[in-house]
């Protein structure tokens, strides 16, 4: 009982008298020697006491655990102050603070290993106006004690030569006795020393020892928490750097995409140019961007800015430039490489001139630019630049960054190969519609000849005829065909401009069916083929009659064509469907059906088998029809049974 109040309990009250301090220390001593006995000797000499004496006794008990109560608070206290904070220096002040209050000291320094330079360095000193002390391993008291690992108790330390005098001399304070215990790590490495001085009464005793050992042991919890714990800090820091470097990167991969998505949508060179620059300008922070491309005589230059600080107010303009010394014609300039400049002297003549016409051209202070190439294909095609980022450089001056020049080297390389290649587009969709409109007129001509032959047949009719009512008659009927005639006219010159507007009327299905007979039962009478035509729909729907009448045409004819010089029967069935508010045309043959191998090709342009002159335009241009019309075509065949094509067209109204 007696060992185990000496390693945890110690003298706490303040006092200057010394034999005061012993008597104190006696009877405590007594105390704790009463304590130590056993249950029946304890009781014996209790028993054995005067009341005075118990009362003296009990009053001693409660002084001994009053300290022992303090010192647990500033233990409980130290161990608080390790779950509040990861701070060292607050951690490491209420350490040092404690230490001096618990072993009754005037003041307490913490030392932390330098193993870098092998040193110790006061991290934490008490009463001393100095910033920091620095000792050699193996210097001083505290350095001895790093240096071996063992524990001191000086009872007089000027007569110790391992004391360091200088200190006292330099602060002129006097140091009487010193307690020094090293700080380990849960792997046993000193990490620290912590030393106390001048205990208050007498010297420093052996529970004092276990106190500071015990302290230690706190500190050393307190220190390597403090290290994991800036290291966490440190490697969040470090992925938090990472994080916002991932994002950044990410974020100029999704605006690469979106460019891309930009660019594959753009119908026009102007709005790809106007998209990929104002992307361009979002992605480096600049002011102003500018886009050149290279003509035979004249240069074509856009400019992008953006008015609005916290709103889009895009402005972009475009203009010739004639005069060649514009910054547009700097740029295209610039076939091998790509010039920075952020403010300083001008030392690059072609930068000179730059300036100065961006200045003028875009009515700002020119104080960072950039100019990229435009390359596609090995031919250089122009130039892009951009104006005045916010953002800095890689050397921390404001200006475009080596990360900038290459986002914009890579963009420039997306909008080039997209400018060309909408250029050879555009060539080639001009070349293809004027060999398209060759194949229309072959088949136009084709579709004049039944038109004519009904005018001609009305014509034989009406130089025959008497009545002035028949003449009338028949020549209401050439009329019609001359307006198919300059329908088909009107349509292939649409085509030519490129227009594919269809005229939608409301026509009854009856009576736009007698016009198709019309047009219709001559021609295949010729050829031996019986029409049937069976309505059971007869109220009206919206159609460009003309167009229609040509899909259905063409569809008559190419089943006349298949049913060859045998004939046969082609019908025509109309009905509403059940199910959806469309209107079904099916129109079958008895023919030998269509060949296996162009089935999954039928309606694609220029798609014919064994037809004599065919230019496999015909299904190509029904379809083409039925989906102006906002319907589908489909289609049925069997070998040597026939086939049926079914036109499906809306009976709702349009949207536009």
């Amino acid at each position: 009982m007696q060992e185990h109040f000496s390693q945890r309990v110690d003298l706490e009250g303040r006092h200057t008298d010394a034999d005061a301090s012993a008597l104190i220390s006696q009877a405590e001593a007594e105390v704790l020697r009463w304590f130590s006995q056993g249950e029946g000797g304890l009781g014996a000499r209790v028993d054995g006491m005067s009341r005075a004496e118990i009362v003296v006794l009990l009053e001693q008990v409660q002084k001994i655990f009053g300290r022992q109560d303090a010192k647990l608070a500033c233990i409980l206290e130290i161990s608080s102050a390790l779950g509040r904070t990861f701070h060292i220096d607050d951690l490491l002040k209420v350490i040092v603070a404690k230490t001096t209050e618990l072993i009754d000291a005037e003041r307490s320094t913490l030392f932390l290993v330098d193993h870098d330079t092998q040193e110790l360095w006061s991290k934490i000193i008490q009463g001393t106006t100095n910033v920091e002390i620095r000792l050699a391993i193996g210097q001083g008291v505290a350095g001895w004690v790093a240096k071996t690992g063992k524990s001191l108790n000086i009872r007089d330390a000027y007569n110790d030569p391992r004391f360091n005098k200088k200190v006292d001399e330099s602060t002129g304070y006097q140091t009487r006795n010193i307690l020094c215990q090293p700080i380990r790590n849960l792997q046993g490495d000193i990490i620290g020393v912590i030393q106390v001085l001048n205990r208050v009464s007498g010297n420093f005793t052996d529970s004092d020892e276990y106190m500071l050992s015990a302290i230690a042991a706190q500190a050393a919890i307190a220190i390597e928490n403090s290290k994991l714990y800036l290291a966490a800090i440190n490697q969040n820091m470090e992925l938090i750097e990472i994080k916002d470097k991932l994002e950044h990167k990410v974020a100029e991969l999704d605006t690469l995409y979106e460019l891309e998505q930009q660019i594959s949508r753009a119908p026009t060179i102007d709005e790809l140019v106007e998209g990929g620059l104002r992307k361009t300008t979002e992605l480096v922070h600049a002011q102003v961007a500018a886009l050149t491309l290279k003509g035979q005589r004249f240069n074509e230059t856009y400019t992008i800015r953006n008015r609005g600080e916290w709103q889009d107010d895009w402005v972009v303009n475009k203009r010739i430039d004639e005069t060649g010394v514009g910054f547009g014609t700097w740029g295209v300039g610039q076939e091998d490489d790509t010039l920075r400049w952020r403010g300083e002297a001008v030392e690059d003549e072609r930068l000179e001139g730059a300036i100065a016409s961006a200045n003028e051209a875009l009515e700002l202070e020119v104080t960072n630019l950039i100019g990229v190439p435009l390359w596609a294909d090995d031919e250089h095609i122009g130039s892009i630049e951009l104006f005045n980022t916010t953002e800095r450089d890689e050397f921390g001056k404001i200006g475009f960054s080596e990360d900038d020049r290459k986002i914009i080297t890579l963009i420039a390389s997306q909008l080039a190969n997209a400018i060309v290649t909408m250029r050879r587009r555009d060539e080639e969709e001009k070349n293809n519609r004027l060999a398209t409109i060759g194949q229309m007129l072959s088949g136009v001509l084709h579709d004049f000849k039944n038109p004519m032959a009904i005018i001609s047949g009305y014509v034989q009719l009406m130089a025959k005829a008497d009545q002035p009512e028949m003449r009338k008659a028949y020549a209401e009927s050439i009329l019609k065909q001359f307006d198919q005639l300059n329908q088909m006219t009107r349509e292939l010159l649409m085509f030519a401009r490129g227009d594919r507007n269809i005229l939608l009327r409301k026509v009854f299905v009856h009576k736009f069916m007698d016009e198709v007979v019309e047009l219709l039962a001559p021609e295949l009478d010729s050829r031996g083929v019986k029409l049937d035509i069976n309505l059971d729909y007869r109220a009206d729907i919206k159609l460009d009659q003309v167009k229609m009448k040509r899909a259905i045409l063409n569809l008559a004819r190419n089943a006349a064509e298949a049913m060859g010089p045998r004939g046969g029967t082609f019908s025509v069935r109309v009905w509403k469907d059940a199910d959806t508010p469309q209107l079904v045309f099916a129109l079958s043959d008895d023919g030998p059906g269509v060949p296996p191998e162009i089935r999954d090709r039928l309606f694609e342009s220029f798609v014919t088998k064994g037809k004599k002159d065919g230019t496999g335009l015909g299904l190509a241009i029904v379809k083409k029809i039925v989906e102006e019309h906002e319907g589908s075509i489909d289609f049925e065949s069997e070998t040597g049974v026939g086939t049926t094509f079914y036109i499906r067209l809306p009976l709702m109204e349009r949207k536009t």
